[in-house]
């Protein structure tokens, strides 16, 4: 009877320890998951914030017809969910979000990029 005992305690204690390792897993997936989505829709109110500019008159402070002049406003630069970046072209903006969670390939930050011209925003999951 006790190597009944004894069989029922390791295959629980193995049980136990799986259920660990899925729920750690099923958090950091959740994790990662939300900084992505967070740093793609802070990509996407900057987007249009640089198409707002973009469709102002140079009378009324845009960029009458470029994307000239616009920049990442300062207190949306670093936030709790990642620090952004633009490079400004004539005819485009090329914005970079790297998040505060490590991403899919389990060694660099969530990363998305959005370009953002006349015809729209596009975004492109990194990692």
């Amino acid at each position: 009877m006790g190597s009944q005992q004894l069989l029922l305690i390791v295959v629980g204690i193995i049980v136990v320890g799986l259920m660990i390792y899925a729920g750690f897993n099923i958090s950091r997936d959740y994790m990662e998951n939300a900084n992505r989505d967070q740093i793609i829709s802070s990509l996407y109110d900057l987007g249009l914030n640089a198409q707002q500019h973009f469709k102002k008159e140079l009378s009324q402070g845009g960029g009458g017809g470029t994307y000239t002049g616009w920049v990442i406003p300062t207190q949306l630069r670093n936030t709790q969910s990642g620090s952004f970046d633009e490079v400004i072209r004539e005819d485009r903006v090329d914005l970079s979000g790297d998040g505060n969670v490590i991403g899919r390939n389990g060694k660099t930050n969530v990363r998305v990029t959005a370009r953002v011209n006349e015809d729209g925003i596009k975004i492109t999951i990194v990692n």
